[in-house]
């Protein structure tokens, strides 16, 4: 859309013009009207001023419209008629909430009636809240009577109004009151891009206020420090920071063949440009980047089912080994009291990471996937953006993507958006320096084009976390390249995506993950991933981590001569994240960026009815530049498959 059209949907604001839009009463004298202008411009102000970072235009955005349950009379249906019309005045698309559960929405408007609690949990009302998508605002049109005025005290009623919204997925603070008036109120409340697991790191309080120095010691610090600010409300919006949520429109570019009778085709996630520039300019900066609902949980949950299809194989078969038999789920209990205890060792398909964590990345499930997968994705697309690689790096180890492949949404392993983020941080260029790089004339080169170079892309593997897993040891993936400079390019990343469901539901009490009308609010048994933003530059992990710089850090009264640990642990806190992912979410990081998994919670299965229970496969896609080879190699290990 055009800036003028863009600019011309806000309607006039002129008092002597009449409201745009199809209306036989006075705005000025029917006071939901009123409301309803004040809503509309809201929204379309609010989207205008992000078609720029976002590339999606107001022409494009969906807002959803949904009422209380108590609104059913025709005074309330009325309403929702008006509103609709000023918001398809303005140039967007309305979406009725009431009753789809999968509708899914950039901005929402719950319309209550009279008498509705504030939290107005109803059923109606929750499936309004439920389609808003990650990152998106809600706003709540609430009709007043004389024990609800809204000019007497709109700050106190906005108090009692985000009572109802837990701050796991809702942005407490940045509710507003958009309009007011003696007879209606609009609030506006955002729903958090991403959330938190809270339920892991139980040794890291991060209920405390932030020590106040810190704001003056974290000089590589991106986010702000608030006053009184807790190191969870910190981490809340930062988590948010480095997160992208697509659009509606965006996560309707692609479309797949359905796997089941019961639909007829599956929508992808494709980014706009402007959301690639943005996703890459996220991980270049923090070291890691999220994206929610990139891909179709249709093309992650089967990888799951074989990851653990093929890890409880490897369990029965080590278990049966003729020399050395190992329990890889009680890795140091005898079976009986003449059976010798041999520890679990890493082999061909599987490594492992610490007792109940394996790094699993070949089985039989997972390679008649992998074959049926990359068979697809080199036959989908037109000869200029299929998959054009050799079957037997297609299949087998790492692949070699030259720049001139653009991706297929038939395969995650090939997302064309994913390709996109890998090329773009891989290639830095600097448009006044790259026709100097006169040396890609060597080899057949095409010279100093500007062109990306090639890069290695690893098969989709595995680490599987069992119930009882511990937290992992802090790490980083691989090490710096140089030491001369605080960070250079990107040389090795990667991609992580859940294998299984968060479901609202637990078996046996096997695991659980925790729901708010309806909202998953990210807290689960089965763990997860931490990482430390910024950590992949070589200041930010010293200053964390060294031990070198004890007489030169600040003594603090409070803790003597432990005042330099004390403060290299409390950096550490304030920079942690812990974001929760859900299925078709994905996760990017600079493997220097320091991170460890969380800790398995989950009781697992007690009674045989599913031994996969509470186990949590985390698919991965290892990716460097080209010229660069990860070290770990197991292809000289015992094999556990024949």
């Amino acid at each position: 859309m055009a800036d003028k059209d863009c600019w011309g949907a806000f309607g006039s604001d002129s008092d002597s013009e009449d409201v745009d839009g199809p209306t036989s009463i006075d705005a000025h004298n029917n006071p939901f009207e009123t409301a309803a202008d004040a809503t509309a411009l809201s929204i379309a102000h609010h989207f205008a001023t992000s078609t720029k970072s976002s590339g999606v235009s107001l022409k494009d955005r969906v807002v959803g419209l949904g009422q209380s349950n108590g609104g059913k009379d025709g005074e309330v249906l009325r309403w929702r008629e008006m509103m609709a019309e000023r918001v398809v005045v303005r140039g967007m698309h309305v979406k009725w909430t009431g009753t789809a559960a999968s509708c899914r929405c950039d901005a929402a408007i719950l319309i209550m009636a009279n008498g509705d609690a504030l939290g107005c949990k109803d059923l109606e009302p929750s499936h309004t809240k439920c389609s808003l998508l990650p990152g998106g605002f809600l706003w709540s049109m609430i009709p007043l009577d004389r024990t609800r005025n809204g000019t007497d005290g709109s700050k106190s009623f906005l108090n009692d109004y985000v009572k109802d919204y837990s701050e796991s997925i809702w942005d407490v603070g940045s509710a507003s009151v958009v309009h007011s008036s003696t007879a209606f109120l609009v609030v506006s409340i955002q729903k958090r891009s991403c959330v938190i697991n809270t339920w892991s790191c139980k040794w890291m309080d991060k209920q405390q206020k932030i020590w106040g120095r810190l704001s003056t010691l974290d000089e590589n610090g991106e986010f702000p420090i608030h006053e009184n600010e807790t190191y969870l409300q910190y981490e809340r919006n930062v988590a948010c920071a480095v997160t992208i949520s697509p659009s509606v429109a965006e996560r309707e570019r692609g479309k797949i063949d359905a796997t089941s009778s019961s639909e007829e085709q599956v929508f992808v996630t494709v980014l706009s440009d402007a959301n690639v520039r943005r996703a890459t300019e996220i991980l270049q900066k923090h070291g890691l980047l999220v994206i929610k609902g990139l891909l179709p949980s249709c093309q992650t949950v089967p990888w799951g089912d074989a990851v653990l299809a093929d890890f409880n194989s490897a369990v029965s078969r080590l278990r049966r080994h003729s020399t050395r038999p190992v329990d890889l789920m009680n890795p140091h209990t005898a079976h009986s009291s003449e059976e010798n205890v041999f520890e679990p060792l890493s082999y061909r398909e599987m490594a492992m990471r610490e007792d109940l964590r394996v790094d699993l990345r070949s089985g039989p499930e997972m390679e008649s996937l992998r074959r049926s997968q990359n068979d697809l994705a080199s036959r989908s697309g037109s000869n200029e953006k299929r998959v054009d690689i050799a079957r037997n790096d297609l299949d087998h180890g790492p692949s070699i993507v030259c720049a001139d492949i653009t991706g297929t949404v038939t395969s995650w392993r090939f997302h064309p958006s994913i390709l996109a983020i890998i090329k773009s941080v891989f290639n830095p260029r600097e448009d006044s320096l790259f026709k100097g790089n006169f040396g890609r004339w060597n080899f057949g080169g095409a010279g100093p084009d500007g062109s990306p170079q090639p890069f290695r892309l690893g098969q989709i593997g595995s680490v599987l976390s069992c119930p009882g897993s511990g937290d992992q040891a802090i790490h980083a993936d691989t090490p710096h390249l140089f030491e001369h400079t605080d960070c250079l390019p990107c040389h090795y990343l990667n991609i992580f995506t859940p294998g299984y469901d968060i479901v609202n539901k637990s078996v046996n009490d096997c695991f659980r993950n925790e729901f708010d009308d309806g909202i998953w609010t990210g807290n689960s048994t089965m763990g997860g991933t931490a990482f430390v933003h910024g950590s992949h530059k070589l200041s930010v992990s010293a200053q964390l981590l060294s031990e070198d710089d004890e007489e030169q850090m600040i003594t603090d009264e409070n803790y003597g001569t432990d005042a330099a640990a004390m403060i290299r642990k409390k950096l550490l806190q304030l920079r942690t994240l812990r974001p929760a992912l859900d299925a078709g979410d994905v996760l990017f990081f600079d493997c220097r960026t320091i991170h460890y998994g969380l800790a398995n919670t989950s009781l697992g299965d007690k009674t045989g009815q599913d031994i996969n229970a509470g186990r949590r496969p985390m698919l991965y896609l290892n990716v460097t530049q080209s010229w660069f080879h990860d070290p770990k190699n197991w292809d000289d290990r015992e094999r556990i498959f024949d």
